[in-house]
């Protein structure tokens, strides 16, 4: 086990080994995370990642737990790292998930991920990083991959299981920057356990369609672009597309999606969740879920992504109200299969929505906004007449 800190020799010749190269350098893995390779680098140097980025590369080691170091752009530490390292500055950028801005993400100078990259634990989510054990198992050199961290990968198709984001033994949420045993990137942080060993959670056959999903998306990502339909489109509009697509699919017993295999796991995995707020459970198998269903939206284009507006009564509007940055190819898609609906429409009286509201209560049903707008012929939210009519008689219900 490496020991936390710096000895007091150590500290004496802080400058001497901040001006000269790494002694050791190991040589980044196809698709290796930049924090794995760091671990590996600081492991050689018999130092812990903290430690050894505040002495060997002169940067604040410390804040190494409070940045995601993985996402965020920083030419000063690149610079300093090929420089010392002796390799490309190119190689180190290629780790760095900024490698894949432009195909799978945009970004303005943002400090956090975009919703296309999973994010590391925090507050919020107690989510830790990721991974596949049968994976590490095989490696002759252990490493952590980006594609981890890639929010439409929930499953390893090369071993057909789950991945999981912390210890099996101590329940620990995975993160690199904790780890101490430079025996190998691969020992738990708090317990020390061994995460090759951890149980892995097959994939049955009946979840054979959100694997092919993730396959779908992940040969878009290295083509570039997907075909929808009869057209080629560039892989960034899709990922971007597809953030929406979730939040829309995400209507738990409300959703309609005839033709999709999955649906009443899905439906099924949502009322476990409201009950019981497994937080591991919600971030790899529900995404896993939802992550088919957009696949399945582009499927038989435009017949699924059809047919899932109209059974679910959605509208323009909902498709591309708050979209930040709509990509055009996504509201010209949007706009040619569900038309943009008037807001004005025809007049509607205040004694048709008084008629609605005594018809539901006549035949027992719970009046609302919904329900009324649906008798009368019109959207609920769209509609500007209907607005103002049912907010005056919202006080006699």
């Amino acid at each position: 086990m490496i020991k936390k800190g710096a000895t007091k020799k150590q500290k004496r010749n802080q400058k001497w080994v901040q001006e000269y190269f790494f002694l050791v350098v190991p040589l980044p893995k196809k698709d290796e995370l930049l924090s794995s390779w760091l671990l590996r680098l600081a492991f050689a140097h018999e130092r812990i990642m903290a430690t050894f980025i505040s002495l060997f590369i002169k940067q604040d080691g410390s804040k190494i737990s409070a940045i995601d170091i993985d996402f965020r752009y920083y030419d000063e530490l690149f610079d300093a790292i090929a420089t010392k390292s002796q390799l490309d500055k190119q190689q180190i950028l290629q780790m760095s998930l900024r490698s894949e801005e432009g195909y799978l993400y945009h970004c303005n100078d943002c400090l956090y991920p975009t919703k296309q990259i999973r994010k590391l634990s925090d507050k919020r989510t107690h989510n830790g990083l990721l991974y596949c054990p049968k994976c590490l198992k095989e490696d002759e050199v252990p490493y952590w991959r980006k594609h981890w961290r890639y929010w439409f990968y929930n499953a390893c198709t090369k071993h057909n299981v789950f991945l999981t984001d912390r210890c099996w033994v101590c329940n620990e949420p995975i993160k690199l920057y904790k780890m101490q045993n430079s025996n190998g990137a691969v020992y738990c942080g708090k317990c020390g356990n061994d995460l090759r060993d951890t149980v892995s959670v097959r994939v049955s056959r009946r979840y054979d369609y959100g694997m092919e999903a993730i396959q779908w998306f992940e040969n878009g990502l290295q083509n570039g672009y997907f075909m929808i339909g009869s057209e080629k489109v560039h892989s960034l509009w899709i990922f971007e597309s597809a953030t929406r697509l979730q939040w829309l699919l995400d209507r738990k017993d409300n959703l309609v999606l005839d033709g999709f295999p999955l649906i009443d796991e899905y439906k099924q995995l949502s009322k476990k969740l409201d009950n019981y707020n497994s937080k591991k459970a919600k971030a790899v198998y529900k995404d896993f879920l939802l992550n088919a269903m957009v696949y399945f939206l582009f499927q038989d284009f435009p017949k699924n992504l059809f047919n899932f507006a109209r059974q679910n009564n959605l509208t323009y509007r909902e498709f591309t109200h708050g979209f930040k940055e709509i990509p055009f190819w996504y509201k010209e898609m949007i706009g040619e299969l569900v038309p943009i609906q008037n807001k004005i429409g025809r007049e509607i009286s205040e004694r048709e929505v008084i008629g609605a509201i005594n018809y539901l209560k006549s035949i027992g049903e719970q009046v609302t906004k919904v329900e009324v707008a649906k008798i009368v012929g019109c959207h609920y939210s769209i509609h500007k007449g209907f607005g103002r009519v049912y907010k005056r008689l919202k006080r006699n219900i």
